[in-house]
Order: structure tokens, then sequence, then C-alpha cells
């Protein structure tokens, strides 16, 4: 036996269609519509006259005449209300050229000859339709007839009629009003039609004495009841819906409660829109009370209503709960809960429902198909499920549905499937837009940035105008191929149609700009939205940051601050990539206190991004308290700690972590290996740097990259071990790189090898004939980057940090320090060596940084080359006299310089 808690689209009454066609129209939803229209005819009922007439005033009063005149013509019994339908769905429509006023006279005019007598009904839009056509004798023929056919009085009436709902279609009341109080006063007598045109077109604001009296008139001439009394409240609080006005709607609803006037299942139905529109589910709980209160919740369109509402209002517990106590499940009520589960990321439960709709009485339609399709391509067995989809449809005869089709192309795509996607859409009849962005969206996830671009240049080509989707979509593949010429052809189409209004698609253009590294184009862009949301300050942020602009990057998030914008944990991970990069602690402290503030904390892509910035930035030990903090570790995670420790000189700790990484199953990948390398590399552990170089290919099918063998070449040269470096070297499937032969060279000066150095160095001048290595030093305080060269006497308080040079060198001479002229200029006196060495970019980065931080403070110290021997020497003794932890970063690892011994042991 069937379960009579499932209604079937065969036993469905008439009234719930009726029913739902009036929700339709009332709330303007041609989708809503279209599906019931679609049920219907899968319940048979379609044949039934009275039922295809609504239908065709659905379509009319929603706005789709050509569904209208289509279900006319393929009505094979049609009455004077099929004629009258279709007329007014014509006089509703109206056009600029005049074809649809054309085409309705056409068809009045075959009316004519189909019926003897016409009623006001059909005069009513047949003299609309004269109206539109500005012609004069147009009306004075139609009066002619209506006198003829014993209609005069009406006529008269009628036109009336149709001026006031003229009036008030286009919006203005104040017209419509007078009128009527004209219409009054000229002897003739306004009709139930007169009065509710003004009723339920004219809005309640600022006309509440005027609407007073016409319906004090109303109810003198009993031309309303009180049923109409609802629907000219009902109208009113559709409109509001309509015009998006929310607390209006709720207002009103809340003046019906207080005075009593009855309400009806339009009534819930619309209040129940409201409340899924503002995703307010405290208020949708009240009016669910009020529904069940009335025992509306057995009418299925309200059930369905309110599953809908706790969809959108984010609540699926709520929602199943519902949907399991409903006595009757249309096919609505399957498509609501499988969209809402889908849409809400509950996607197996989607398919869960999907699978107890196929097993029910009811076939999925293609509504049903799109709404499955949407969760596939993020479940874990998708793709199967996407076939036996793909499958079903085909058998249901609904694969050439927009719907469906679209949907497929869709889900396909971003299942990396484009054969599949490529197949479905070659079999397209027409241009379909949904499928042309879901295909160039699918071509951009593939990484086929030429096939995305092209398809847009086709869609160009045929004259098909694109939206927002399709030129933001073109505009990252655009800058994903850094074409910027076809990017500003892009932006060119976007002022031309004025889409660089929309957020969407200037946040591309953005982007694009971007990564094609036009920053000032980006920057002008940037400065001409009006109010950039978080995707674009982010877009801006990351833009700076890739194109090594991070100090704008940080200014622009000052910025961003200021506006309001909330930050999400990308941006922040941007941020602290930012800091990292201009090794700006204190900045990176600042957004690391956000971090906290804003609840990020606990984001490992943030957290690891923090890990990273406080190594890198010389605060190994910060780094560590966050990395062990983390509940759960990526491999990026522990690369950065790992990295890390190496760069600081850490080699055991490094080693022990990468043994505790792999005990926890973690499994090792290219970086990895390059801070283990590296951490030998620091700390002299000859065979265990050829161990781990040999099992990351034995033992994990990594195969070495250039920086793994510069990892090697380094331990080896550190260990003067040059011969084995340079068999190295010669072993390498791909050219050595220039930094590889530098690490030779310095190799070779250490062990005083001049006849090898001269040979490297002379490869080194052939890969590199320009470059003379300036070396320079930077210090960050208080947020400002003091930038120095060996020498230089361009800082604003040169003459200062001059003398604390001075006096620096003279307190560590006392102390036992003897300038290395070795490290000097070769074509100087030797007394002027001793005085050059004494003015080393990183000798003045530290004198400023003692002059301008508190006594106790650590210093830091950033500089792009090797530290020399001599600063080296000279930064030990600077941290016994002064008593400071001086961190110094130079282009190999980092320096902790504390009572006159460095962490690396003189091994560097």
């Amino acid at each position: 036996m069937r379960s009579a808690s499932i209604l079937s689209p065969s036993t469905a009454s008439l009234s719930q269609w009726f029913s739902l066609l009036r929700h339709a129209i009332a709330t303007s939803d041609l989708l809503l519509g279209k599906r019931g229209h679609a049920l219907i005819i899968t319940s048979g009922h379609h044949r039934d006259p009275f039922l295809a007439n609504n239908l065709i005033t659905m379509y009319g009063k929603c706005g789709s005449l050509s569904c209208a005149r289509h279900l006319f013509d393929v009505t094979p019994h049609r009455d004077l209300v099929t004629w009258n339908a279709i007329l007014s769905a014509y006089a509703q429509a109206g056009d600029a050229d005049n074809a649809n006023t054309q085409e309705g006279f056409r068809l009045f005019r075959v009316l004519r000859e189909s019926f003897v007598l016409t009623t006001r009904h059909t005069l009513a839009p047949v003299f609309k339709l004269c109206l539109l056509s500005g012609c004069e004798w147009a009306s004075q023929v139609i009066h002619g007839y209506a006198v003829k056919i014993g209609l005069e009085w009406d006529v008269d009436v009628v036109l009336w009629n149709v001026m006031i709902k003229a009036y008030v279609e286009m919006g203005l009341q104040d017209e419509a009003l007078i009128l009527f109080s004209a219409f009054h006063r000229s002897g003739l007598c306004p009709d139930d039609v007169t009065v509710r045109s003004v009723l339920m077109g004219v809005s309640r604001t600022g006309f509440e004495l005027l609407l007073k009296q016409v319906r004090a008139y109303a109810s003198k001439l009993f031309l309303l009841d009180h049923d109409w009394e609802v629907v000219v409240w009902n109208k009113t609080l559709s409109d509001y819906l309509q015009a998006g006005e929310t607390r209006e709607a709720i207002e009103c609803f809340m003046d019906m409660i207080k005075l009593r006037v009855p309400y009806d299942n339009m009534t819930l139905l619309i209040m129940l829109s409201v409340a899924a529109n503002e995703k307010n589910i405290n208020m949708g709980k009240q009016i669910h009370n009020v529904v069940v209160k009335s025992e509306s919740d057995q009418v299925v369109s309200v059930a369905n209503s309110l599953l809908n509402m706790y969809m959108k209002a984010g609540s699926v517990d709520y929602a199943k709960i519902l949907f399991s106590q409903m006595k009757e499940k249309d096919l609505i009520s399957w498509n609501t809960i499988i969209s809402g589960c889908a849409l809400g990321g509950s996607v197996e439960l989607s398919i869960s429902f999907f699978v107890n709709l196929l097993r029910s009485c009811l076939s999925p339609d293609q509504f049903t198909i799109a709404s499955v399709l949407r969760g596939c391509s993020s479940f874990k067995e998708g793709f199967y499920l996407i076939r036996q989809i793909h499958t079903f449809a085909i058998k249901a005869g609904i694969i050439y549905d927009p719907f469906v089709s679209t949907s497929l192309i869709d889900v396909y795509s971003k299942s990396g499937k484009m054969e599949e996607a490529e197949l479905l859409f070659s079999t397209h009849d027409g241009f379909d837009l949904a499928s042309w962005n879901a295909m160039m969206h699918g071509y951009i996830t593939s990484k086929c940035y030429h096939k995305a671009l092209e398809l847009f240049i086709q869609m160009h080509g045929r004259g098909e105008q694109g939206n927002q989707i399709t030129l933001a979509n073109a505009a990252k593949a655009a800058g994903c191929l850094v074409g910027l010429e076809q990017g500003k052809q892009l932006h060119a189409i976007a002022i031309k149609r004025i889409f660089n209004i929309d957020l969407f698609v200037i946040s591309g253009i953005l982007d694009m700009y971007l990564k094609c590294g036009e920053m000032e184009s980006a920057c002008k862009v940037f400065s001409k939205i009006p109010s950039p949301d978080d995707v674009a300050w982010t877009t801006m942020i990351s833009g700076c940051v890739d194109n090594g602009y991070e100090e704008h990057a940080l200014f622009t998030y000052h910025h961003m601050r200021l506006s309001g914008v909330q930050l999400d944990e990308y941006t922040f991970a941007t941020l602290v990539k930012a800091s990292s990069l201009l090794t700006a602690l204190e900045q990176g402290r600042q957004i690391h206190a956000n971090v906290i503030k804003l609840n990020c904390a606990l984001d490992p892509f943030v957290m690891t991004s923090l890990v990273d910035m406080y190594a890198k930035c010389g605060n190994i030990e910060d780094a560590y308290r966050l990395f062990k903090k983390m509940n759960t570790k990526s491999i990026a995670s522990w690369n950065a700690m790992i990295v890390g420790l190496a760069q600081h000189g850490n080699a055991q700790e490094a080693l022990n972590l990468f043994k505790d990484m792999k005990s926890q199953g973690e499994i090792p990948d290219r970086v990895t290996f390059i801070g283990v390398l590296s951490a030998c590399s620091h700390s002299g552990l000859i065979s265990e740097a050829y161990e781990n170089f040999y099992s990351m290919q034995r033992d994990h099918k990594i195969e070495p990259e250039i920086e793994h063998y510069s990892c090697l070449v380094d331990a080896l040269s550190r260990a003067g071990r040059i011969q084995e470096a340079e068999k190295v070297i010669s072993s390498m499937p791909f050219e050595a790189s220039a930094s590889i032969y530098r690490t030779l060279l310095n190799a070779c000066r250490v062990q005083g090898d001049k006849e090898k150095g001269k040979n490297v160095a002379e490869r080194l001048l052939t890969l590199e004939p320009s470059d003379s290595d300036p070396g320079f030093s930077w210090v960050d305080i208080k947020n400002k980057v003091h930038m120095f060269v060996a020498g230089d006497r361009s800082h604003e308080e040169a003459d200062l940090i001059y003398n604390k040079v001075d006096y620096i060198m003279k307190r560590i001479k006392e102390e036992g320090y003897v300038p290395d002229t070795d490290f000097a200029l070769v074509d100087i006196e030797e007394e002027e060596k001793e005085s050059a060495l004494y003015y080393h970019s990183e000798k003045l980065a530290i004198a400023y940084g003692i002059l301008r931080t508190p006594p106790s403070a650590p210093l830091r110290v950033i500089k792009n080359l090797r530290v020399c021997g001599d600063c080296h020497n000279a930064i030990k003794y600077m941290s016994k006299v002064f008593q400071r932890e001086i961190v110094v970063r130079d282009a190999n690892r980092f320096h902790h310089f504390r009572n006159g011994i460095c962490s690396c042991s003189d091994y560097w």
C-alpha cells in the first residue's frame, strides 16, 4: 500500500495547484510558476481547461508573455476566459515598438470571429492596448463595438478603470486617487474592479485617509467582503516583499494583528518569504506557531514555505524535523529539502534525500537534478554519482533541459573532467550563457587559461553579451596568463558596459593587473572602488606582497582596518607574510594581536604563517612556542619550523623535529628536505647530509632539485672538502647556479686556495657578468625600516650614527678586538682599510639600533649578503661590551650574538 504521508502528483487536488499559482502571481515568482506548471503536467491535470486558463494568467502576470502565448497556442479547447487571459497578458506586456500591442489587436479580431458576444472583461485589456498604442481611432472603434453589443454603460466604466489601473501601474498614486474621486463625481458608479485597483495598487504610506474613504465607499455599496480585505492587505505585504522593504512588511503584518484583520494562507506564505529573505529564524518560528495554531501546516504549499524558510535561515535540523512530520509531500517539498541541504553544505544529506525521493512514487524533475548535482563535486564519491545522475537524466528525457545540462557541465568542470564537460557543451543547442560561464570557470580551475580566454573571444565574436561572471572569468584567465594587453581590453569592455561599478568584476580586473605586475594601474583601479569589500582589500594586499611592495601591503592593511571591513584568515596570512619579507617583527606582533582579537588564532594556515614570520624575523623562541601550541599541524607547519630552526643554527633540534614528524605519520616533501639539508650544512654534519640526500630519493621518491644540491655543496664547502663539492656539482643533472659558485668561492677564500678560487670566480663572472653584489643592511625601529650601505652618509642622522660607530669601535678595541683588514678593499692603503671596515653596512645599522632602542632591547639586523669575518668578530665584542643580544640575519642564516659568543660557533 502506498504511504498516505506522501502526496502523489496524480492525486494532488486542483485547489493545491490554484493555491500555488496564486502564490506565484502574488510574489511575481516566475520560477515557482514554472515549477508548478511542470508538476501540473506530471499530475495529468494540465488538460483541465480552468487550470490552463489560470496558467496563462500566471505567465502573463509574472512577465513571461512567450510562455503564456505558447500555452495558449497548444490549448485545444479555448473558451472566452482563455482569450481574456491571453489578451490580458499582451496588455500587461506592452512594448516600445508596438509589436505586442499589434499582436494583441490581431488576437482580438480573431476572437470576434470565434465568439458572437464578449464581456467587459474582454474589453478591459483591449482598451489598455488602445492606451498603449496611442491611437485615438482604435479607442473609438472599440467604443463603437461596445455600444453595438450593448455594453455602452459598461464601456464608460471600463475606460475609467483602465485609466485608474494605468496610473497605478505607472506608480502615479496621487493621480489614481484624484481620478477615483472624479469618477465618483461623474455620475457613473465605480465598481468592484475600480475599488480593488485602488486598494491593491496604492501603497498605504501617506494615503491612509483617502484609502479609508475608498474602503468606506466600498463597504456602503457592498463591493468588498472580508476576503477582499485580506487580499488588499496581502497585496500590500507582497509589494513590500518585492521591493525588499522587509521591515515595512513586518510592521504591516503587525498592524494586521493589532487591527484583528483576518489572515489567510497567502498572508502566511508572504511572511514566511520575508523571514526567509531576512534569514530571521526567530521571526520564522513565531510565524510557524501561527501556522500550527491555524492548522495551515496541513496545506502543502504553506509547509513547503516553512521548509524553505528554515533552510534559508541555516537551520537544517529544524527543516529535517519538519520534513519528517509533513503529512503531504509534493515534488516541491523534496526539491526544497534537497536544494537546501546542497546549498548549505550538507552534501551527503542532500544525496540521501535524493535517494529517498527515487524510492518514493514521485519522479525527480530538472530542478531536483540540478540541485543534487551542486554538491557532487565536493563529495568523496562525487564522480561516480555524477555519472549515475547523468544516466538518469538521459533516461528521463531531461538531459537537454538548460538547468540539467548546465549543472552537469558545471559539476564535471569542478571535478576536473573537462572532456565530459566539453562533450556536453558541444551538444548544446543555441546559446546558453550559464553553460559558457561554467565552461570558462572549468577551464580556469583546470588551469587551461588559454581555452577560457578563447571561449570569451568566441562569445564576443558571435555578438553574444556576457554578464559580470563572464567578464570576471575572462579577467582571471588573462591575469593567470600574464596577458596584460588582453586584460586592458577586458577593462575597456567593463567600462563600456558599465560593469566597472560591479565589485565582482572590478575585483577581477584588479587581480589581473596585480598578476601582470602592473602596480600603477592596480592602484588606480583600487582607488576608484567606492566601498571595497574584504575580497577587494585582500586582493590588493596579496598583490602588493606578490609584487614586492610589502610596505604598501601593510599601509593598505591599516586603511582596511580604518574602513571597518573585517579581515579573514587569508588576509591575515598574507599580512604575516609581508611582515616576514620585511623582517618587521613589531608589525608582525601587532598583526598577531589582531589575529587573536578577531578569533583567527586557531586557523592552521594563519598559525603556520606566524611561525614562519617569527622565525624569519629572528625570534625563533616565539616561533617554537607557537608551533608547540598548534593542535593540528600540516606539512607546511612542520616545514616552517624545521627550516626556521636550521636557519637559526639549531641543527640538532631541527633533525629531532624531523624525526618526530615522521614518527607521527607525516610524509616529508621537497621543502622538508631543504630544511633538513640546510641544518646539516650549518652544523657541519656531512654524513647526515649525505644520508638525508640519498634518503629523499630512495625512501620518498623525491628527485633532488637545485636547492638540495646547493645545501649539500654548501655542507662540503664549509667543511673544506672542495673537491667533493666539485664532484657533486659535476654530477648534477642541470647547470650549476650562481649561488652554488658563490658558496664554493667562499670556501676557497676560507681555505686560502687562490688558484681554485680564481677558476670559480671566472665561472661566476660568466654567469653574472654585471653582478657586483652591493651589500646593504637594515634595521626596523618603531615600524620604520632604516637601510644602510657601506660608507653611506645619506641617513638624516648620519653624523650621530658615525660618531656612535667611532665610539663603539674604540670600546671594543679596548676589549681586545683587532680589525681584520683582509675584508677591506684591496686597492686602498692599509691605514684606510681599517677605517673602511668601521663603516660596513651592518656596523652602521647596529650603531643606529644602539642609539634608538632601550639598553635591554634585543637588536635585529638584516643583511642581503653573508656577513664578513671582520664584522662577525666585531659584533661578538659589541654584544659583550654593551650587554646586548644582537641577531643578524645574513643571506645564509641567523647569527645570535650573546656575551661575545655567536650561535654559529664561527661556522658560517
